[in-house]
């Protein structure tokens, strides 16, 4: 989904943003991030396009969240991809995204960046 492509720049961006919360709130060590990185990083990219991908199609395009809940699925998925898909099964990340999610939309470059995003992964299904 050449799609979800177009977003790198915004991942890039939020997992700037995400590691400086991340070392604010629960700080690890330099080797765990790494060990951590090395194992997911090639399969998390794959893996990122087509769980966002399948997510996404199961969202209502004519819904009034539909952007919202577009890039929250595109979020959780580099969040996870990023720092641990064991992340998912604690309710604490839940509230990080939404925190994230809600930091980005206060701030206008990112608030541009999230509705390009959430346009480019709902493509041309929105009604």
């Amino acid at each position: 989904m050449t799609r979800i492509d177009a977003t790198q720049a915004l991942a890039a961006l939020i997992r700037r943003q995400v590691q400086s919360m991340a070392r604010q709130q629960s700080p690890r060590t330099g080797a765990a991030q790494a060990a951590s990185k090395g194992q997911h990083a090639a399969t998390a990219r794959e893996d990122l396009a087509s769980v966002v991908a399948r997510r996404v199609r199961a969202i209502d395009p004519a819904g009034p969240d539909a952007r919202r809940k577009a890039f929250r699925v595109f979020l959780e998925a580099t969040l996870a991809a990023e720092f641990g898909e064991q992340l998912m099964n604690d309710p604490a990340f839940y509230v990080l995204v939404d925190e994230v999610q809600e930091r980005m939309t206060h701030e206008p470059e990112l608030a541009q960046w999230m509705d390009l995003a959430s346009e480019a992964l709902l493509g041309g299904r929105r009604s």
